[in-house]
């Protein structure tokens, strides 16, 4: 118990340490805080090992910061982005899932995992953008909306995926047909009753606005929701990130999104995400890094880049917009984020993908992470826009 509290408050100070340190250099929290579980780990201070307790905390946290972006993400908005944006988002999942399953045959021979290594390219994570944007005054503008639009669409086609790729593997070595349909049966009931929930259950809550009020009820009724979903679709064999998601959606068209979101991201922020974020850190295991794990690295970064430069960009170009705004749309796509790790982290756990993968991954978000920023703002500078004009 005491060795337990002890890595706790260790990680708690050490990440969020990590955090401004990383804000100071204008760069996501996130990325200081996985910095500080690897400083924590066994590759520098080894003070902290990876353990049950870590591990349960870590995947609640993960939970919660799914939650958390449902609770987010405004459904409204996202109605509005209209077909500019889905033609967009799925440019940007196509072309790296492709480009990224068929990439994976030149170092393994596994097609799920191959798969599953497309599935984690496609993820896209645009808080950085969003902070670029709004320093450069540009996130108002058509290529802000689109990409902000864009990036809904693409967390929820991603966690579909997700989910799929998890069905597959279930049914992977099981015989007849049977096995398959019965696990994408469940799939599809799943969505059914989350696209009932995340149309009437704002609507129903909304309907009781008198005795429904803000307090520690609502909060402890939203949370318990959104880990009763986890659990209905981890039964289900879908991932457990994608019911928290659809369950914080339910949530984010209510009256009381604002009082929710605002308790639930300090919980998450204060506490259970970085937990997950520094565990990350902790895992990974950088003794493994040769040449083989470089050259996978390398060719992830790649296609990384080109997939959502290409694909997204692209996509902009085909709905007729400009040289400059496409290609602002397609480098606003590229940072990963959380969402890859978090990826990559439940195809490890599921033993889908091995350490060979999940190292390159912690990587390239990193690296997609810092280019991002200075690419956009490239960009959008007087000697891009009149090359591209």
């Amino acid at each position: 118990m005491e060795k337990m509290l002890l890595n706790i408050v260790l990680i708690l100070i050490f990440t969020k340490a990590g955090g401004i340190i990383s804000r100071k250099f204008k760069m996501p929290e996130v990325l200081g805080e996985l910095i500080a579980g690897v400083v924590l780990g066994p590759i520098v201070l080894n003070i902290v090992q990876y353990d049950d307790n870590i591990k349960l905390l870590a995947d609640i946290g993960v939970i919660m910061l799914m939650f958390l972006a449902g609770l987010e993400t405004n459904v409204e908005e996202f109605k509005k982005a209209g077909f500019s944006s889905l033609v967009i988002a799925v440019g940007g999942i196509v072309l790296p899932l492709v480009l990224g399953t068929l990439s994976a045959y030149l170092f393994f021979d596994n097609f799920l995992e191959n798969v599953f290594v497309g599935v984690i390219l496609t993820a896209t994570s645009v808080s950085i953008t969003v902070e670029t944007l709004k320093e450069l005054g540009k996130l108002n503008t058509r290529t802000g909306i689109n990409i902000l639009g864009a990036a809904v669409i693409d967390d929820i086609l991603g966690l579909m995926l997700i989910s799929v790729v998890l069905a597959a593997a279930q049914t992977s070595g099981s015989a007849g047909i049977l096995s398959v349909v019965y696990v994408f049966a469940k799939i599809i009931l799943f969505c059914i009753f989350a696209i009932i929930g995340v149309v009437y259950l704002p609507k129903f809550m909304n309907k009781f606005k008198k005795h429904i009020k803000p307090g520690r009820e609502l909060l402890t009724f939203s949370i318990a929701s959104a880990l009763l979903a986890a659990y209905i679709a981890e039964v289900l064999g879908i991932a457990s990130i994608t019911g928290a998601y659809i369950c914080g959606l339910m949530f984010s068209s209510s009256l009381h999104r604002e009082y929710l979101e605002r308790n639930v991201r300090s919980i998450s922020s204060g506490f259970l995400s970085l937990i997950f974020f520094a565990s990350i850190g902790i895992e990974a295991n950088l003794k493994e890094i040769n040449m083989d794990v470089f050259f996978i690295t390398l060719i992830m970064f790649i296609i990384a880049v080109v997939g959502k430069l290409v694909g997204c960009g692209g996509a902009a170009r085909l709905l007729k917009m400009s040289r400059s705004e496409s290609v602002q749309i397609g480098i606003g796509m590229i940072s990963r984020g959380e969402v890859a790790i978090i990826t990559a982290n439940i195809g490890l756990q599921k033993g889908i993908i091995t350490e060979e993968i999940f190292l390159p991954t912690l990587i390239v978000v990193i690296l997609t992470t810092i280019i991002t920023p200075v690419l956009l703002k490239l960009s959008f500078s007087h000697k891009v826009e009149k090359k591209y004009i």
